[in-house]
């Protein structure tokens, strides 16, 4: 079974049985994702929710080890991870003050944040991308790469 987040290259990689492909490289720590509707934002946390959730494990194609999909009903345990990419969908909707800065300040965590507004995530906009799909391929597209920006 192969995970769909590897930590040492900060990677999403799986495919569904639509046929679509997520490839998606994370840059750093913290990246924000932000799109117009239907990108496959929403999309691509209900995938990964629905393998975490798989309990077959004789036919489970992936494992959803070391992901934390944050909703309105579990957003009171974001706090609970250690070494796991936490994805949060809307999460203009979901954060409060604490929460942001309470990501600001985590260092043992990796963030794929999705959101229509700011929320003062302290980032560069090097971490700021939209999620593209060509061809069934889902990819992050990032703003800019600009030397020194970490």
């Amino acid at each position: 079974m192969k995970k769909v987040y590897d930590w040492e290259t900060n990677r999403i990689e799986f495919d569904d049985k639509d046929g679509n492909i997520y490839n998606l490289q994370l840059r750093g720590n913290v990246n924000i994702v932000v799109g117009d509707s239907a990108s496959g934002k929403t999309l691509l946390c209900n995938k990964i929710m629905n393998i975490a959730r798989d309990k077959n494990i004789v036919a489970r194609k992936y494992s959803a080890d070391g992901m934390f999909v944050v909703n309105e009903d579990n957003v009171d345990k974001l706090k609970e991870n250690n070494h796991t990419l936490i994805l949060i969908d809307r999460a203009e909707q979901i954060l409060d003050d604490d929460l942001v800065d309470y990501i600001n300040r985590d260092i043992s965590n990796r963030y794929l944040i999705f959101t229509r507004k700011s929320l003062g995530i302290e980032i560069t906009p090097n971490h700021v991308a939209e999620m593209r799909e060509h061809d069934r391929e889902f990819r992050l597209e990032y703003r800019y790469n600009v030397g020194g920006w970490c």
